[in-house]
């Protein structure tokens, strides 16, 4: 029986497509749009993921010092905002995988755009 239930993933799986976009995007966003997505996604994470697990207790251990370095991240080091975000993005795919049991899938590659 999966710890995490379908719903609850599904919120988690939306969880981890923003933070991929934000990744992804964070270099073309203003000073004030990098403040705002850092704060609101380290606020996400703190408050969307369980208190406790019932299988994966280190990873939301780790959720919390990473979402809390984010937290304090400078807007201005785009190389350590992203480096967050994705770290937090792998965190949170690994502790889905070890609460549901479901298979861990790497991001889909993107289609190259013709230029």
């Amino acid at each position: 029986m999966a710890a995490i239930d379908t719903a609850r993933r599904f919120e988690l799986e939306q969880l981890v497509h923003q933070l991929r976009l934000a990744a992804r995007t964070i270099r073309a966003q203003t000073l004030e749009e990098r403040k705002a997505v850092r704060n609101t996604l380290a606020e996400d994470v703190r408050l969307k993921l369980e208190p406790h697990a019932q299988r994966d207790e280190q990873g939301l251990e780790a959720l919390g010092v990473w979402s809390e370095a984010l937290s304090h991240a400078d807007v201005n080091d785009v190389d350590l905002l992203q480096e967050l975000l994705y770290g937090i993005d792998a965190l949170v795919r690994v502790h889905l995988w070890r609460e549901t049991g479901l298979p861990l899938e790497p991001p889909e590659a993107r289609a190259p755009t013709d230029i």
